[in-house]
């Protein structure tokens, strides 16, 4: 009978992990697999332990004591982007739901037909080459392509209509590039941007103006576009050739007054913005360039506001490179543009998982808000808000304790203390989204791509009459980062950093205040840097002329470390002093919170405060997951870099002693903490304990 027993239950077991087995496997399922706060912190444990180099020494380099071990050829953040693409692409290969919005709904539909579309090297894919034909001899023609409604010896090509109305019905930024962002002198409105637009060339590339036209990167890029112009156009290999040499060097040459290789942030440019603003007939004139036609052709109609110039080294590039080019060669690189935009990739292929991967990225550039929908309505939860909103108010109570400080002047320290009593914590909220103005078919992905361009382009064109601009780049749900709202006085955050393995309350609070507090307070201390201080903007320059000068002086401390560890970077200096002052602020809010536990004897609270498995304090165990949130593969943080050397993840001084910014933005805030010394017990005057330590907040 005992043996009986025994079979029934190992029969069970067997059963029970069939079942897990297939909620694993099974990718149309969300539920999470249930499990205990043990197994958690037990996972979380083993997960922590792998990573670390117990062997190094944590005082002479603790990022090489906590990721020593990191093996993979992924990073932390890599690894949650993929897994919430992961999400991403079951949620939208299901059928529509109740709950689903009219746009929701419109955006499985249009992912479902780019899924469905017949790969390029198809023969079925009959419906695309009708739809490119049409598309080029609509669009001025391709004089490289026989029959594309290009006439030979044509000299009235209107590069600004033709550019602009590819801009109106498809979204394209060719030749001319056009924000619609903040009046930085009047920020209850928009206003127009004349900017760099984007290029063929990768940004750091096409900026790099140290590199040769004949330099390997140039070539590679060139082998590509020849591949692609003979797949699309039937090209032989002479002609593809000779084509693409043509269309790289245009390029190359539009480079040569590109400098802004740091993406557009309308938040930022704010600040460091100080643009020429004048009409578009004014501008015409300057650069030598019909910038009426090509707006109104954008538009749709004629505009007489006024407009921002922000790259005026571009726009005289661009009017060099246009005199010096025939009419067939600036079609031939337009044309080229614009087709290389609408299809497929290379390596497409139906079958494979590239092509899901392509289609999500569509829907995240063109109907982003729909996809946060979705992944708000599967994740997000009031528990995690409230979670978040308590750790929010820990963190500004520790900030505003560190704007107590000797070296703030009264009046400016209760003008900032005024200021971080206005910041709030913002979720994405989809209330009601409007569906977009379409008629989709499941069949006909590429009727159905030249619908959502054209309508998302008319409602970037609607944002012109905003009478209270909203952010140009809303943080959506499943989205892996935070941004600073200075007219809004608001941080917003993606749920997606609210969700499992990364973020879970019963990791206990250490990792949470170590984790997303100190990304929190970094965000939160960027409203107190210098640029968001003392720039004449929405704080009217509310800097003592003493407290700027102190605050000058302490920065110094930051700059001389990262000359010393790096090369001198103005950009790694900014980081470092707001990683510096995340640490600290977080750090100081986990005390406090420890502080309110121990009155009320909640000991079994406080035992959750380290983790099974790791012999470490709970202090320690921040620090070390602290760090842990930085660790990058190890050919990565120890190569060289090449060109611009303002690339930070890039940015090394050293191989041989192995110093980069990946160490530095560790090492750096922990090596300036008298509680990281005392608690591993650094001696004087060693790495990780030096004998000058530099604060600001």
């Amino acid at each position: 009978m005992l043996a009986g027993f025994k079979i029934g239950a190992l029969i069970l077991l067997l059963l029970l992990a069939g079942i897990i087995s297939c909620a694993l496997s099974n990718e149309d399922q969300f539920q999470r697999v249930f499990q205990t706060a043990d197994t958690v912190r037990q996972s979380k444990s083993q997960a922590m332990r792998r990573q670390m180099n117990v062997d190094a020494d944590p005082c002479n380099d603790f990022y090489e004591f906590a990721c020593g071990n990191w093996n993979t050829e992924e990073t932390p953040q890599s690894k949650r982007v993929q897994r919430i693409d992961n999400d991403l692409q079951r949620l939208l290969k299901e059928t529509a739901q109740r709950k689903d919005s009219a746009l929701a709904r419109q955006a499985k539909d249009f992912y479902q037909s780019c899924v469905a579309a017949p790969a390029q090297s198809s023969q079925k894919s009959q419906q695309q080459q009708l739809f490119l034909s049409e598309f080029i001899q609509q669009n001025g023609g391709f004089p490289a392509v026989p029959g594309s409604n290009w006439r030979v010896y044509r000299q009235d090509y209107e590069w600004p209509r033709i550019t602009g109305v590819l801009r109106r019905n498809y979204a394209m930024d060719i030749l001319i590039g056009l924000r619609i962002s903040y009046n930085y002198a009047s920020v209850q409105e928009n206003s127009i941007y004349l900017t760099e637009p984007s290029t063929l060339l990768p940004n750091e590339l096409c900026s790099n103006h140290s590199l040769q036209r004949n330099d390997s990167a140039f070539r590679a890029v060139e082998e590509r576009v020849a591949t692609q112009l003979r797949i699309w156009l039937a090209m032989g290999n002479v002609e593809s050739t000779r084509l693409a040499t043509t269309i790289i060097s245009f390029e190359h040459e539009l480079c040569g007054g590109m400098h802004d290789w740091v993406p557009w942030n309308s938040d930022d440019r704010l600040y460091n913005a100080n643009y020429t603003r004048k009409n578009l007939n004014e501008l015409g004139q300057i650069y030598g360039l019909d910038l009426e036609a090509y707006v109104s052709s954008s538009l749709g109609q004629s505009v007489y506001s006024p407009v921002y110039m922000t790259a005026p080294d571009y726009y005289r590039q661009l009017q060099r490179t246009l005199q010096a080019h025939n009419a067939s060669q600036i079609a031939n690189y337009v044309m080229y543009r614009a087709v290389a935009e609408l299809t497929f990739p290379l390596d497409d292929n139906k079958s494979t998982t590239r092509r899901s991967s392509y289609c999500l990225g569509r829907v995240k550039s063109l109907l982003p808000a729909a996809l946060g929908e979705l992944f708000a309505g599967q994740f997000a939860s009031e528990e995690s808000r409230e979670q978040l909103v308590q750790l929010f108010a820990q963190l500004k109570d520790a900030l505003h304790r560190s704007l107590s400080a000797d070296w703030l002047e009264d009046a400016s320290r209760r003008t900032a203390q005024a200021k971080l009593s206005q910041l709030e914590i913002g979720l994405a909220n989809y209330d009601k989204p409007k569906p977009l103005k379409v008629q989709l078919e499941h069949n006909n992905y590429w009727q159905n791509l030249q619908q959502i361009l054209a309508e998302v382009q008319q409602q970037q064109w609607q944002r012109l009459g905003e009478n209270y601009p909203t952010p140009a780049d809303a943080v959506e749900a499943y989205e892996t980062r935070l941004q600073y709202r200075p007219v809004q006085r608001r941080i917003d955050m993606s749920w997606a950093l609210l969700q499992p393995p990364d973020y879970d309350a019963r990791y206990g609070q250490a990792v949470m205040y170590a984790t997303l507090g100190t990304q929190l307070a970094e965000q939160l201390a960027t409203a107190f840097d210098e640029l968001h201080w003392s720039v004449g903007f929405l704080e009217r320059d509310t800097w003592e002329p003493l407290t700027a000068l102190r605050y000058r002086n302490r920065s110094e401390c930051f700059s001389s470390h990262v000359d010393n560890y790096l090369q001198h970077n103005q950009s790694a200096t900014e980081m470092l002093i707001r990683n510096s002052a995340g640490l600290n602020v977080a750090f100081n809010a986990y005390l406090t919170w420890l502080n309110y536990q121990a009155p009320n004897n909640d000991f079994i609270r406080l035992t959750r405060e380290t983790l099974p498995g790791l012999n470490y304090s709970n202090t320690a165990l921040f620090f070390v997951a602290y760090a842990q949130q930085h660790c990058q593969p190890r050919e990565r943080r120890e190569r060289r870099i090449g060109g611009r050397h303002d690339d930070l993840l890039n940015l090394t001084y050293s191989l041989r002693q192995r110093h980069n910014w990946t160490r530095l933005r560790v090492n750096g805030p922990l090596s300036n903490m008298f509680d990281f010394a005392r608690e591993f017990r650094c001696p004087a005057g060693s790495a990780m304990n030096p004998a000058v330590k530099c604060s600001i907040y």
